[in-house]
């Protein structure tokens, strides 16, 4: 197992750049473009006086604000500090054996799994970087949890509803858990074609994780939840952990959130334009660009494995994916942010870059010459 090293580090690499922390554009973590809301903010700075309180330990207005939105019984919902707290949660509260995991996929599945003494299960992904047609085939009687993460971290590529479907049912065959990361669905504008939140009630083996982190800008906030349908699967959940699993500040915080769905229409219009920017800009340089539909960017730069040093000598941090099972240290991801700083990254990009793109030129226009001949 590689080591867990997460992007958005903005604090040690402002220490090993000397430069201050204001002046690094973070494109490693992929966090909302619009940044922060103004009237969370003001939530967050009105709930410092009920800190003198313990926080809610059952987030019950929290609660029955996700069920609103989601649609969902309030008691299928447990909350957290955070999507990584969850899936340590339910790590230690489901004490999985044998975990399937498609790979490449976000990290901190495995460090959770193996932290709670499971064994890891990988189903490589293979060039199109999309999950085998065959997982649900995969599934036997000696898996107990199947991770899906829809879209896909790092690549961003959606996974079909159709094929979920069809693990939820083989797994259900075996007595198998399914756990499905949407934690960035909620800012593509398929969501609703590919969440598989109307088959909660129908599958009490399906779990689904989201976050407050990348759609609202809060990751020093800490909040996320996760849906199951099963009561049983809640209360092991709730109780691997501590009892106040959210903080007053986070609990208000989220239910500011989610009384204002017009920031996330505003969130969901400013990825597509700008993923869209960057996929036309992102084409013309030497990387290999996949299809990503999140509010992020996955690619390869053939044979550069230093990409990030590059750019951060101009102060641009991006995802060095070197650290996911089944990807070699040429693998990239960058967020997608606003407008000028999209620009400033596809910049700094060409810029250095720029002895690949003539390498590249040379080599094109040398197959045209040999095709004319």
């Amino acid at each position: 197992m590689k080591r867990n090293v997460h992007g958005g580090n903005i604090y040690k690499k402002a220490r090993e750049l000397g430069m201050a922390e204001e002046n690094i554009l973070d494109f490693s973590a992929n966090i909302s473009p619009l940044g922060l809301p103004s009237h969370i903010k003001k939530a967050m700075t009105a709930a410092i006086e009920g800190t003198v309180n313990y926080p809610d330990p059952e987030c019950t207005a929290l609660r029955e604000s996700i069920s609103r939105q989601d649609h969902v019984r309030a008691d299928w919902i447990a909350c957290g500090n955070g999507g990584a707290d969850l899936l340590y949660r339910l790590a230690f509260g489901l004490t999985p054996k044998k975990v399937l995991l498609p790979v490449p996929a976000f990290v901190e599945y495995e460090e959770a799994m193996t932290a709670a003494g499971a064994e890891m299960v990988y189903v490589p992904m293979g060039r199109d970087m999309k999950v085998p047609a065959d997982l649900a085939e995969r599934i036997n009687g000696e898996i107990d949890l199947v991770v899906l993460c829809n879209p896909n971290n790092p690549t961003g590529l959606l996974t079909g509803r159709e094929q979920i479907v069809e693990v939820l049912k083989r797994a259900r065959q075996y007595g198998a858990m399914v756990m499905v990361d949407e934690c960035f669905l909620e800012m593509c504008r398929r969501e609703s074609e590919y969440t598989v939140k109307p088959w909660l009630g129908e599958f009490s083996n399906l779990m689904i994780l989201k976050s407050f982190t990348k759609l609202y800008a809060i990751p020093g906030v800490r909040l996320g939840y996760l849906l199951c349908s099963s009561p049983a699967v809640i209360e092991k959940i709730n109780r691997a952990g501590q009892a106040w699993p959210v903080s007053h500040i986070a609990q208000c915080a989220g239910v500011a959130a989610l009384a204002q769905p017009a920031y996330k229409k505003a969130v969901v219009e400013a990825v597509e334009k700008e993923l869209a920017f960057m996929k036309e800009e992102l084409s013309s340089l030497p990387v290999k660009l996949f299809d990503g539909q999140a509010n992020y960017l996955f690619f390869r730069a053939p044979g550069i494995t230093d990409l990030d040093d590059r750019l951060e000598k101009k102060g641009i941090m991006i995802r060095n994916c070197s650290n996911y099972v089944n990807l070699q240290g040429d693998y990239w991801r960058v967020a997608v942010k606003s407008h000028e700083e999209n620009k400033k990254l596809l910049d700094a990009m060409r810029d250095v870059l720029s002895v690949e793109q003539d390498v590249l030129g040379v080599e094109k226009s040398w197959g045209k010459m040999q095709a004319s001949q």
